[in-house]
């Protein structure tokens, strides 16, 4: 067993921290708190005061080795360690749980005489048997300091129950207890809050860390060694006042320890920590005070840093706690401690100037009886920094504090001005809420003149801020006076006016090119060479700045200038009802709304025209010639058969007669260049149409010689891509491409080659201005009003994938709307009435057996091939539309899938011919693959019916032959290819048409049907389509109706969810099934 003795405290310690330990052991509350007993190591855990001493005793053979651990000193050996070392040696068995001796307690008991023991015995207040669960109070003392405690004296809290005869008693509850015990009491739980904020508890960690690191199990737990008292001027601030109204409001009673034990009350008022300056026989005390209403004396704070103050009743002993607004700074609760200082009269000026300014930082300055003048406080002067660089500024603050004294509240309220003086700016000096000045800022040209002009005004005028200039800073006033806007134009290239916008500012000009650059480049404001500065701001500006936003975007975004295309009329629009515009342009304005609101009158065709024209194409001629007189271009997109041909030759002998010397050419497919000039010739002879059918080089002749005398030239598409430069240098007034779908492609020969003739006027006629997707539609329109649409990129970004892949209704009506004053197209339905009816009707044609087979097992290759090509349909589309053409065929014929046998469709077909020739009708019939074509005529030959075959192998003469033999009556059956006779054929002798296999593009069967079905027809129109059941075709005729939908939905009025073009999802869902039987 190790034995301690007072010699053994001597041994290990000097002389000087004996000392200092037998005083704490005679003055201080110290207890063993834990030990452990082992064979090697013994442990104990001693408070003294607050702080828990580790001591740790090694047998190590027979020789002791002894080591403390103090939260104050750390491993050192002090008094603190002396003091828990003289406990333990003054118990029988020190490291024995119960071996006797209870340390400072111990001491004061033998201290006391025989009979004073006695006494306290018999008249101790014995605990309440059920003062577990009855009530609990929390005691508050003032207590003078221990050595582990803030200097003087301080509000000291412990736990307390109910005895037996009423009173409050300390013996029935501890500290200890409280943090043992884990109770579900929400009292006790409250009180372990608190004595879990006891500085101590991080001590009792850190021990209880430092003995597991030596690998030794340990029985610490949390509140070893909690003091009777806990100092609250000890307990940190933060939270500190939420854990005492907590254990307040779960019940436990708060008391004043002593006579009486009277309630301590936790005021409602806040109280506020004050530096109170009163004049005391010829000196100034200068003391620390919690106002109001406080006592002078040394205030008794709660919290480190204080958060609360507790206050006396007469009896001296604690009655209420007030709780700090905010918590006070721990320079002010280091000046409370430090009681009154008092200073002598001939020192105060060195008061007022040395000290007075950073008391005041710690806390408001009172004289609570008037006894002393406080000075005003030295104001801090907020400067302003500006540097100018046009059109930009910089601008930053900084404070001017008098004595480098730093007044939070005082600049807080500066700043506040500051924010109101900049009103409706106060974002040009707008600050994080914590930051103590604005930062410094770059301001942007319109910043720039919103804070000279407004904000800067604004800060000289208050007295704290003084504003400084560095380099020269203009002075900017605001006009008085509306501005007055004047637009007009100069032509800047064939199909463009350049912008020209005039505005006067109080009979002051404005610099055009200046003003647009400004309304380009989204300026706010703007400032003429006098300094006067307008807004940009009306909405006559902001309608103005949204449509040079959209001019630069079509045309060229990165110039200063700006230019709008001749066919907007749109923004023409919005133009003239912003401004006065230039007289210049009012005929001009004039003639864009005729177009737009289709208001132009319809002009008799001259009287050198020989035909008769209906209203519509006397209209349509109208139309045609209001474009060509203001240099305009547009698209006659009518359907097949309304007479599109008759109402351009009249339109171009108006030219004519209005242009004497002017020449006109017209490009249209080599199949129907002879039936321009014979019709020219017919109804237009003062053309005196001349045609091109062969290039210069074949020809031998240059195309001016050619064509000398011919006011009208036609020519083909082919002949125009090889002789372009001629026929360019031949300086055309007008153009006219017939059947323009031709041209639909932008990046075809024959596009750029018609994009290059640069006639003045260029018209595109097709019943087809949209086939498959509408960048066909802008590929057209760029031909015949460039500008309309801007560039490629932005029709594609703002129509094309909004309307083809989102189905945005307003681009699509956008879209409408900007090319209605260019595109005039007329149904059928709408201006021809007494045309007979149309009836369509498919007939679904079953393969036979082995065709079938045939069929499925070419489909099955043709479709595993075709899927993995779909990740990448453009790269892949040549291979995808032979393979698809592949799978068409062999849908078609069963000779083109190797079979032998006969074929369903051709028998179809003859049941078909031979009813309707024997009922006296006439029928068309076409087909997309001349091979299949010619074993269709066969089936005409195999019943003895006389036929014409027109395909594409026929020369003109041939053609022509074939046309007037079909005309003459003898034959009742005409086989066209689709490709050779869908366009430019009048065939109004048939009233019967046979489709043989569907195409992709449904304007193209269409075309074929309107050959027959057009003006000048007189009986009922019956169409066939012969669909092979269960095949390719029937997906081919699904995406028809969408195509056709398509058309109808920008050209028409129909639902912008259907416009799409043939995608990958298209292709599979065509590939998606495999036929069955």
């Amino acid at each position: 067993m190790l034995v301690l003795t007072a010699a053994t405290v001597s041994e290990l310690f000097a002389p000087d921290d004996v000392a200092a330990g037998r005083m704490l052991a005679a003055e201080l509350p110290i207890r063993v708190t834990r030990c452990e007993l082992g064979r090697r190591v013994s442990t104990a855990l001693v408070s003294v005061g607050s702080l828990a001493v580790a001591v740790e005793a090694e047998d190590d053979g027979g020789e002791f080795a002894i080591a403390f651990w103090c939260p104050h000193d750390g491993a050192g050996r002090c008094a603190h360690a002396a003091a828990a070392l003289i406990v333990l040696a003054e118990r029988e068995d020190p490291f024995r749980v119960g071996g006797g001796g209870d340390g400072g307690h111990a001491s004061a008991e033998a201290a006391l005489e025989p009979w004073e023991r006695a006494l306290r015995g018999v008249l101790e207040d014995p605990p309440d048997p059920e003062g577990e669960r009855g009530e609990i109070a929390l005691l508050f003392a003032v207590r003078a300091a221990g050595p582990a405690d803030p200097q003087g004296a301080g509000v000291a809290i412990r736990p307390a129950v109910r005895g037996a005869r009423g009173a409050w008693i300390r013996t029935g509850l501890s500290w200890r207890d409280v943090a043992e015990e884990r109770s579900a009491d929400p009292r006790r739980a409250a009180l372990a809050d608190l004595e879990a904020m006891h500085a101590s508890r991080e001590n009792f960690a850190a021990v209880g860390e430092r003995l597991r690191s030596r690998g030794h199990r340990s029985r610490y737990g949390a509140g070893w060694g909690a003091p009777d008292w806990i100092r609250l001027d000890a307990l940190p601030g933060a939270g500190l006042w939420r854990a005492l109204r907590g254990a307040h409001a779960a019940g436990v009673e708060f008391v004043a320890d002593g006579a009486g034990q009277p309630a301590v009350v936790l005021e409602e008022a806040e109280a506020a920590p004050q530096i109170d300056l009163r004049m005391v026989r010829d000196r100034l005390w200068v003391e620390a005070v919690a106002g109001p209403g406080s006592p002078a004396g040394r205030p008794l704070v709660v919290g480190a840093p204080s958060v609360a103050v507790a206050r006396r009743g007469p009896g001296g002993q604690v009655a209420s706690l007030a709780r700090f607004a905010e918590p006070a700074s721990a320079e002010f609760d280091a000046l409370g401690r430090a009681g009154h200082l008092s200073i002598p009269a001939d020192r105060l000026d060195d008061f007022a100037r040395d000290f007075l300014p950073r008391l005041r930082q710690i806390a408001p300055t009172v004289s609570s009886d008037g006894s002393y003048e406080i000075p005003a406080p030295p104001r801090p002067t907020l400067v302003v920094a500006v540097r100018h660089a046009d059109p930009h500024a910089r601008v930053y603050w900084e404070w001017e504090r008098p004595g480098g004294v730093v007044d939070r509240a005082l600049e807080r309220e500066i700043l506040a001005d500051v924010d109101r003086a900049a009103g409706d700016f106060a974002r040009l000096v707008a600050r994080q809420r914590a930051d103590p000045l604005p930062p410094a800022r770059d301001l942007g040209p319109d910043e720039t003149v919103e804070f000279l002009a407004e904000v800067m005004p604004a800060l000289r005028r208050l007295d704290d801020v003084r504003v400084e200039l560095h380099g020269e800073v203009p002075t900017y006033t605001f006009a008085t006076e509306d501005p007055v806007v004047t637009i007009g134009g100069h032509a800047s290239g064939r199909d463009w006016f350049e912008l020209n916008i005039v505005v006067t500012i109080q009979g002051e000009p404005v610099a055009s090119g200046d003003l647009i650059r400004a309304l380009a480049h989204g300026r706010t404001y703007f400032t003429l060479l006098s300094g006067t500065t307008f807004p940009l701001l009306g909405e006559n500006f902001a309608r103005l700045r949204d449509i040079l936003a959209e001019a630069r975007a079509l045309d060229d975004p990165t110039s200063d200038r700006v230019r709008i295309g001749r066919y907007r009329v749109d923004l023409w629009d919005e133009l003239a009802e912003i401004g006065i515009v230039a007289r210049q342009q009012s005929a001009w304005f004039d003639a864009l709304r005729r177009l737009r609101e289709r208001a132009f009158v319809r002009r008799d065709p001259p009287a050198s025209f020989r035909g008769v024209l209906r209203d519509y194409q006397r209209d349509g001629v109208a139309w045609l010639d209001l474009l060509r007189r203001h240099r305009l271009g547009g698209i006659l997109a009518d359907d097949m058969g309304l007479g599109k041909t008759v109402q351009v030759l009249a339109a171009l002998e108006h030219a004519r007669i209005d242009e004497p010397g002017a020449r006109f050419l017209v490009v249209t497919p080599t199949s129907v260049v002879g039936h321009w000039v014979a019709e020219a010739a017919r109804f237009a002879p003062a053309l005196a149409p001349a045609a091109l059918t062969e290039t210069t080089r074949k020809r031998g002749t240059p195309v001016a010689e050619a064509t000398e005398g011919a006011t009208l030239v036609v020519t083909s598409y082919a002949i125009l891509r090889l002789d372009q430069e001629e026929l360019q240098a031949a300086g055309f007034r007008v153009v006219v491409l017939d059947e323009a779908q031709q041209v639909k492609n932008l990046a075809s020969r024959g596009h750029a080659a018609a994009r290059l003739l640069g006639a003045p006027t260029t018209f595109a006629v097709t019943g087809t201005p949209l086939e498959n997707d509408v960048m066909e539609l802008f590929a057209i329109s760029a031909l015949v009003a460039p500008g309309l649409f801007g560039t490629r990129a932005h029709f594609r970004s703002h129509f094309h994938h909004a309307i083809s892949r989102e189905g945005d209704t307003r681009r699509l009506a956008e879209l409408r709307a900007r090319l209605r004053p260019f595109l005039l197209r007329r149904t059928k339905e709408a201006v021809a009435p007494e045309l007979p009816a149309k009836t369509e009707q498919v007939l679904e044609v079953p393969l036979a057996p082995e065709h079938r087979r045939a069929y499925e097992k070419r489909f099955r290759r043709e479709q595993q091939k075709l899927l993995g090509l779909l990740e990448d349909v453009e790269k892949n589309r040549i291979q995808i539309l032979a393979s698809l053409t592949t799978l068409r065929r062999h849908a078609l014929d069963p000779a083109f899938a190797g079979v032998e046998g006969p074929s369903a469709k051709l028998d179809a077909l003859g049941a078909l011919l031979d009813e309707v020739v024997a009922d006296g009708h006439r029928v068309l019939v076409f087909s997309q693959f001349t091979e299949f074509l010619g074993r269709a005529a066969q089936v005409a030959d195999d019943r003895g019916i006389g036929y014409a075959y027109l395909d594409g192998s026929a020369s003109q003469g041939q053609r022509e032959r074939m046309i007037e033999r079909f005309h003459a009556g003898d034959l009742p059956a005409f086989f066209i290819s689709l490709k050779a006779g869908g366009v430019g054929l009048t065939l109004t002798e048939a009233d019967y048409c046979v489709l043989l296999d569907p195409w992709w593009n449904p304007a193209a069967e269409a075309q074929a049907v309107d050959r027959a079905h057009r003006i000048g027809q007189e009986r009922p129109v019956v169409v066939y389509r012969l669909i092979s059941a269960g095949t390719i075709e029937q997906k081919v005729l699904e995406l028809q109706d969408r195509k056709r939908r398509l058309f109808e939905d920008v050209l028409g009025s129909a639902d912008a969810q259907a416009v799409a073009a043939l995608g990958p999802e298209d292709l599979r869902a065509i590939l998606g099934d495999v036929p069955r039987d």
